[in-house]
């Protein structure tokens, strides 16, 4: 029975008309009525049932395809629907699991990311260049330098077009190298460079100085590559910061415990790295070397200078742990007890200098007078516990003043808070309740910081350290001295002008000072202060010169002179200062400084000290009165007992001796008699001969410099030592034996013959011992002192050119001299355009490192200026010419410089607070502020900027009392106690 009644009847006749075959039963079944034929093995089907077309066409379609060659831009031939998906050979492959695209579909290209598993996956291979030189491809894409596998590509094509391999790269026909091309050429000597490094360092491990080079020669090979645009532009800083840490690693592993490599890795690794990775890495490293003294100020530094984390009380709970370490491993130790001692004074100041520019003075001195009663034996029990006070009706009447003035709110703030800083500084000892809590402190606050020295060597290093910190400046200012004393290495101890001050004291009679040098310095200083004429002014002054005399009171022997030598120096920078108007002092403080010298002198234990008697001539002469100055010189030095020169064993009355005849000499040279010349030949011939004379002839200077000749180079041959920081208050025979000397060649044959002396000394020393480091950096100062007082007073001679070379020599190698700095200064200002080039100098004081030299590049820039401004005049109107458009955009660069992440005053409170003056003088309010907040990023605890930005922002003063406040920082007075004042 048919499915379809319709089409019974003609499949009855087909039936019929086919050959009959014998059928199984099951085929009968009248449901199914499919027609089949039943073929024999050995029979060939010939004919088909409609029913079988569609099947038959699928069988036999794949045996009557042809292959063809697939071409660009051919259409491609449709495919049955039904084809097998994996054995298709086509364009397309598919499997069940991910597709194969073996031509560039472009439909691909639409799409900007593919995800997994439908993302294609492409075979490369590489070609050589010629077979692309006439092509042009039509789609740009990723992958321009090579071309995908083509595996329909003829065999002739792949044989003009040879893949790239090992085997037949020396084949190919590339083009050949210039050797000329600038790139090259730098990569080679770049390659040259870096071998003799590797060879050198391999044969010399323990050359620091080479080790150094090697890693700044990275800067080189980063600079390279940064303009050949190899790597990554965003990566680059990092990679080379680590470059340099390996190289620095290998050099610290083969010189273990080397300060300058340390320190060095310290400094990449914090201007690279972000400042939670560096703490990270810091505090591994400080657990594993605990006696490490620079990972441990790293790590403090690493949280004090970071903005989110900087906390002082979690900075201070960092400096306890820290002095604590210390503290248990000297216990724990015989032979490294001096060491660990020094580095707890090192901590001492630093945490000192925290405390003191985060406004925290009466913590300061509360840990200083601790550490003072613990350490000096002091005669009197309470002799530190000084009873200076400010009116506080007086203070009150002040601010009352102030608030009545109906100035505008920030200024209102910023004058009672400078009022009660300059005031109150001590801590707060009276009976009556106390409003300010910030003033109560007690000595359980920093008894964790306290830590005994029991090193005899050590206590002057204490008592140097404490004055440092309450801003009496050292006096020599001395590379060496700080050096020693262990102040140079913390490049952001510099926060107000103070420490700068030795540069207006006069030194070998030469006058280096400019009246445009530091001209506002009363705007740099930071309450309580010394200079600038405000409430308690006064009474810091006289705090600090009574500390000065009480720790003298306390120590003995060369401490003693030492100190009382600094406490003169001190006196007579203040007289000086007055006299430059930079400074005011009080009427009564002149006569007091008279009066407690002669006091001094009259002293039993004092009156035959000459060194005492040398620095009370010098203020006689600083107030004016040189000729009692030189008789008091002439009255020591006829109390001066010595009679001969001994070139070996040197008494200390013939050290005595020598300095006080190159004092007369100097002050001599001040007089600017007629016959000063002849004085000075007379006094410098008495020296040498060690006798007296009626007059000066030829013969007795002959002699005199055959005398002075033999004596020095005896000298030469004596092992000389290499002196602590103490010695270099005091006299020195062997360094005032050359400068005498010197004088005596330069007023007899001319400052060429000085300078010839003088070389040839330095030479000798550098051959004789590389640590005599006092003495080299003395003869350096007078060295320079005679060439530029030789430069000053004949401009035409020529001498200019060696001046520079001999000041640069000098400063490249003690960078923290002030004298040499000065005289950088006033020859800049001298020469303006017609010296060395101000690029050059700046390179000279930018390369040092310290922060010292690199302040300076800004005061010589300010200098110049202002020569430059007060000479500048229109020769046809006669008007003054404004030069502060190119200047203020080369003072804008220089800034940038200085504060850039590579460089030491990157977190430098003296350079920002310059900067923020610069930019509010020159520019707009805008960049003063974008100046503050990366000024508070670098330094968010120093108190001053924020006190400077309320100045010249005031826009936004309550964004920063609220940072005061979360930082906790001293704040005189809130903003919620000014508001009560107000109403």
């Amino acid at each position: 029975m048919s499915v379809f009644a319709a089409y019974a009847k003609q499949a009855k006749e087909l039936q019929e008309n086919q050959t009959s075959t014998e059928k199984p039963e099951w085929l009968e079944n009248s449901s199914f009525q499919a027609g089949l034929v039943l073929n024999k093995p050995d029979q060939d089907v010939t004919v088909l049932d409609s029913n079988e077309d569609s099947a038959a066409e699928c069988n036999e379609a794949p045996k009557a395809k042809k292959k063809k060659k697939e071409k660009k831009g051919k259409q491609k031939e449709k495919k049955s629907d039904i084809e097998p998906r994996a054995e298709h050979k086509g364009e397309v492959q598919f499997t069940d699991d991910f597709v194969i695209d073996r031509k560039q579909t472009r439909e691909y290209l639409t799409v900007n990311t593919i995800s997994r598993p439908a993302v294609s996956k492409y075979q490369t291979n590489y070609y050589l260049s010629k077979c692309f030189k006439n092509k042009k491809s039509k789609i740009k894409r990723y992958f321009k330098l090579y071309k995908l596998k083509d595996h329909n590509k003829s065999d002739n094509e792949e044989k003009d077009c040879p893949k790239l391999t090992k085997q037949n790269i020396e084949k190919a026909c590339f083009s050949e190298r210039n050797e000329s091309f600038t790139s090259f050429v730098q990569e080679k000597d770049l390659s040259k460079s870096t071998a003799t490094y590797n060879k050198h360092l391999a044969e010399n491990p323990n050359d620091i100085e080479m080790w150094l080079k090697y890693v700044s020669f990275q800067d080189s090979v980063h600079q390279f590559e940064k303009s050949c645009g190899k790597g990554s532009i965003a990566k680059a800083q990092r990679v080379q910061a680590e470059r340099k840490i390996a190289i620095l690693d290998k050099a610290i592993t083969l010189n273990p415990g080397s300060e300058p490599l340390l320190r060095e890795r310290l400094k990449v690794a914090v201007g690279a790295f972000p400042a939670d990775e560096l703490q990270q890495e810091l505090k591994k490293l400080v657990e594993k070397e605990k006696h490490n003294i620079i990972l441990w100020q790293g790590y403090i530094e690493a949280t004090q200078c970071s903005m989110s984390h900087c906390n002082c009380q979690t900075v201070l709970a960092l400096y306890s742990k820290c002095l604590g370490t210390l503290h248990q491993l000297r216990r724990t130790t015989l032979s490294e007890k001096y060491v660990f001692e020094e580095s707890i004074l090192k901590m001492l100041y630093q945490c000192g200098l925290f405390l003191k520019q985060s406004g925290l003075f009466e913590q300061l001195w509360t840990l200083l007078k601790m550490y003072l009663e613990l350490n000096l034996n002091s005669p009197e029990k309470k002799s530190f516990n000084l009873e200076i006070y400010f009116n506080e009706k007086e203070l009150l009447e002040l601010e009352e003043v102030v608030l009545n003035s109906q100035l505008p709110h920030h200024e209102l703030w910023l004058r009672v808070e400078k009022l009660r800083e300059s005031c109150h500084w001590l801590p707060y000892v009276e009976d009556l309740e106390c409003e300010d809590p910030q003033r109560l402190v007690l000595s359980e606050d920093v008894a964790e910081l306290i830590h005994p020295i029991t090193t005899p060597e050590n206590i002057f290093k204490l008592v140097a350290t404490i004055l440092t910190l309450l801003k009496i400046p050292l006096l020599p200012c001395k590379h060496c001295t700080m050096q020693d004393l262990g102040l140079d290495y913390v490049p952001w101890s510099l926060d107000s002008v103070e420490a700068l001050l030795p540069i207006f004291i006069t030194q070998y009679s030469v006058n280096t000072l400019n009246n445009n040098l530091l001209k506002d310095t009363g705007r740099l200083t930071v309450g309580p202060q010394y200079l600038k004429a405000l409430p308690g002014q006064e009474e810091y002054l006289n705090f600090v010169l009574s500390i000065m005399e009480n720790c003298a009171e306390c120590l003995k022997g060369q401490d003693q002179t030492s100190v009382r030598v600094w406490w003169f120096r001190f006196q007579r920078l203040l007289i000086m200062l007055d006299n430059q108007s930079r400074f005011k002092m009080p009427s009564y403080l002149k006569k007091r400084i008279k009066s407690s010298i002669k006091d001094l002198l009259k002293r039993e234990d004092c009156r035959n000290n000459e060194v005492y008697y040398i620095e009370y001539a010098l203020i006689e002469q600083a107030l004016g009165n040189l000729q009692q100055g030189l008789k008091i010189l002439n009255i020591a030095l006829k109390m001066n007992k010595n009679k001969s020169i001994q070139t070996n064993n040197w008494s200390e009355a013939q050290t005595n001796q020598c300095r006080l005849y190159r004092t007369l000499v100097e002050c001599t040279m001040e007089s600017q008699k007629e016959d000063m010349q002849q004085q000075v030949q007379e006094l410098l011939v008495k020296l040498a001969l060690q006798r007296s004379f009626v007059s000066i002839t030829n013969g007795l200077i002959m002699e005199a410099e055959s005398r002075f000749k033999s004596i020095t180079n005896a000298l030469l041959g004596v092992e000389l030592t290499n002196y602590s920081s103490v010695h270099h208050f005091l006299p020195e025979f062997f360094t005032d034996w050359v400068i005498c000397y010197g004088w005596f060649l330069f007023w007899t044959k001319g400052a060429v013959t000085c300078g010839t002396f003088l070389e040839s000394t330095l030479a000798e020393l550098d051959t004789k011992s590389p640590t005599l480091y006092f003495q080299k950096e003395t003869i350096y100062e007078f060295y320079c002192t005679i060439l530029f007082k030789y430069c000053s007073e004949n401009p035409g001679s020529g001498v200019f050119k060696i001046l520079d070379e001999v000041l640069f020599r000098a400063i490249e190698k003690f960078p923290n001299n002030l004298h040499l700095l000065g005289i950088l200064a006033k020859e800049q200002g001298m020469t303006r355009s017609s010296g060395v080039s101000a690029w050059k100098v700046q390179s000279l004081l930018l390369k040092s490192g310290r922060a010292m030299a690199t302040i300076f590049t800004v005061i010589i820039n300010n200098l110049v200026m202002l020569e430059i401004e007060k000479d500048a005049v229109d020769s046809v109107t006669g008007r003054s010419i404004d030069v502060a458009l190119s200047f203020k955009n080369r003072m804008l660069s220089l800034f940038k410089k200085i504060t850039a992440g590579d460089m030491c005053t990157r977190r430098c409170g003296l350079a920002w607070r310059l900067y923020l003056q610069f930019v509010h003088t020159y520019f707009d309010s805008s960049l003063c502020r974008n100046v503050y907040y990366r000024a508070v990023e670098e330094c968010p605890w120093l108190k001053a900027l924020y006190i400077d930005a309320a100045i010249y922002i005031p826009a936004e003063l309550a964004q920063i009392q609220d940072l005061i406040i979360e930082k906790e920082l001293r704040l005189h007075v809130t903003p919620e106690e000014l508001d009560i004042l107000r109403a």
